[in-house]
């Protein structure tokens, strides 16, 4: 009896011990800067969790739900349990941008846009809670000590969260994305009763998924953003954060899963531990703290690399999911077409027989297309031109002079020679001060930590640890994304960030050469991320970055 009831017994004191360790972090986070102010701050930081985190969290668990019950299909049922959360985030993406265009949050007045906006909640909720009781058994889950690992990254975020917006973050203009459209647009669509394309923001001609993700939460506070940092605004900030440490979760689950079969137990910490990585790294803590979209990205694109990795199921089951979360993910943010797609089509290439090719690439171009069809004639209703801004000389000009489409082109762009875009990936900007005051615009930007050169190290180290076509086509696709960012982007750090969704896998594989010592070399640049994270975050607004949420 005692054999049985000591692992029980050490499992919940680890428990407590975790939740006790958050607890302090989240309360010495909560301190910094702000004086004689930091009771306030605590309890603002916990009202906020418990009112707009609440409903965020509400959006991601009914998501869940949802994503269990389109899975239900599947034999293997733990790997339906990993894929379920960032499948059903796909599925509530989708259905918050077609209700907010067909302007169903209306449709019974004032009265009952609560009712419509919390139905599919509700729903993925009540699906969730059937789904879990149906998978319950007599399994105690073991806690891992690494977890602790977690802890100053999950402080940070709880409190930055909970921050007013416009005031954390000088790297990103302190929230201008956030203010000029990733929060204005759900604003002016709620002031409107739908979703809809506006000639004077621009913006509002892209997907759009996450944004109307927000749009859905506004709708079920009814709280229009311009009454102040209210309910509304905080749950988007609350839902990124929350799709943050989904997205560390899921890409901790890829890096066991590139591990060999035989080492995975012996080293089964690793991929917790990296998984912390990811959390603490500033630039997701950044984006993990505002109403942005990049945690959308990394949740969706980490589930399209868990699918590609199911080599059990049917070739074109593995294309239609991971085709799902691709589009998802370019639904959430266009970049993911060439910064996400193309790893993903790499890893099912080299996974799929030959013999199933065509039908993986039929089932897989139709499924993606599908997935983005309801933006695509959004789009050419409104323009005529179904992905405008873009493409214009082939599908027309929309309501746009040829000068807008210019200047367009010249603001999201890199006017640089080959030679100066390859220097900004790792070396300096010679023009000065970029975002934030600056002059890193690469992988070597601050709030990539250590992150940014071990991801590039990896990429060159790994294929020799492990020759493996996995570990080969996870290593081409770093570089990949590389060469996308240096050509199809306006070179900004922050658009690096789904580099951790290969990087990461690779540095697991490169860790793995030390043995039981990688759990431990993980666990340090853990930490270490953890507390530079924490350390940018105390330098904000000149050492006050509490003083908002005070």
């Amino acid at each position: 009896m005692s054999d049985a009831v000591a692992p029980a017994r050490r499992s919940q004191a680890l428990a407590a011990l975790v939740l006790g360790s958050a607890l302090v972090g989240v309360v010495a986070v909560s301190a910094i800067g702000v004086g004689g102010l930091w009771i306030a701050t605590i309890f603002s930081v916990a009202s906020v969790w418990l009112t707009a985190g609440a409903l965020a969290g509400a959006y991601i668990a009914g998501a869940w739900g949802l994503g269990a019950a389109a899975l239900r299909w599947m034999e293997d049922r733990a790997a339906a349990a990993w894929l379920a959360p960032a499948v059903g985030l796909g599925v509530m993406l989708t259905l918050s941008h077609g209700l907010g265009v067909l302007g169903a949050f209306e449709w019974f007045g004032s009265g009952g846009r609560r009712f419509v906006a919390g139905l599919p909640i509700a729903a993925g909720l009540l699906l969730l809670a059937f789904d879990l009781l149906q998978r319950r058994s007599g399994e105690r889950v073991s806690l891992s000590p690494v977890v602790l690992a977690f802890v100053p990254s999950v402080a940070v975020l709880v409190v930055a969260s909970a921050s007013a917006p416009g005031w954390l973050w000088a790297s990103e203009g302190f929230g201008y994305d956030t203010r000029s459209y990733h929060m204005q647009l759900p604003a002016e669509w709620l002031a409107m009763g739908r979703m809809a394309t506006l000639e004077h923001n621009i913006y509002s001609f892209l997907p759009g998924y996450v944004e109307a993700a927000f749009y859905h939460l506004l709708s079920i506070v009814g709280q229009h953003p311009a009454e102040g940092t209210g309910v509304g605004v905080l749950a988007g900030q609350c839902l990124s954060a929350l799709m943050a440490m989904l997205a560390a979760v899921l890409v901790g689950r890829v890096c066991w899963l590139v591990l060999p079969r035989d080492s995975r137990e012996q080293m089964s910490g690793l991929p917790i531990a990296l998984a912390a990585v990811v959390l603490g790294t500033p630039w997701v803590i950044v984006t993990g703290t505002r109403a942005y979209n990049e945690p959308a990205v990394l949740v969706l694109g980490a589930g399209a690399m868990l699918a590609t990795l199911q080599t059990n199921h049917k070739p074109w089951m593995r294309w239609a999911i991971s085709a799902f979360l691709v589009g998802s993910a370019c639904g959430a943010k266009p970049t993911a077409l060439f910064m996400v797609g193309p790893v993903i089509g790499a890893m099912l290439l080299i996974s799929t027989p030959p013999r199933e090719l065509w039908k993986g690439l039929l089932v897989g171009v139709l499924v993606g297309i599908a997935t983005l069809l309801p933006w695509l004639v959004r789009n050419g209703l409104a323009t005529g031109n179904p992905v405008f801004p873009q493409f214009a000389g082939v599908f027309g000009q929309g309501h746009w002079t040829p000068e807008q489409h210019e200047r367009w082109a010249s603001g999201h762009t890199f006017g640089g020679s080959v030679v100066d875009r390859i220097r900004l990936l790792v070396l300096p900007d010679p023009n000065g001060p970029f975002l934030g005051g600056t002059s890193m615009r690469g992988l070597m930007h601050p709030q990539w930590g250590v992150l940014g050169a071990l991801c590039l190290i990896a990429a060159v180290a790994a294929p020799f640890v492990r020759r493996h076509a996995v570990i080969v086509a996870r290593a081409v696709g770093l570089l990949a994304q590389i060469f996308a960012w240096l050509f199809l982007t306006h070179l900004q750090s922050r658009f690096l960030i789904p580099v951790v969704l290969t990087g990461v896998p690779l540095l697991a594989v490169g860790l793995a050469a030390f043995g039981c010592s990688s759990v431990w070399i993980a666990v340090v640049v853990a930490l270490a991320q953890g507390a530079w994270g924490a350390w940018l975050y105390a330098s904000e607004r000149d050492g006050r970055p509490g003083l908002a949420i005070a």
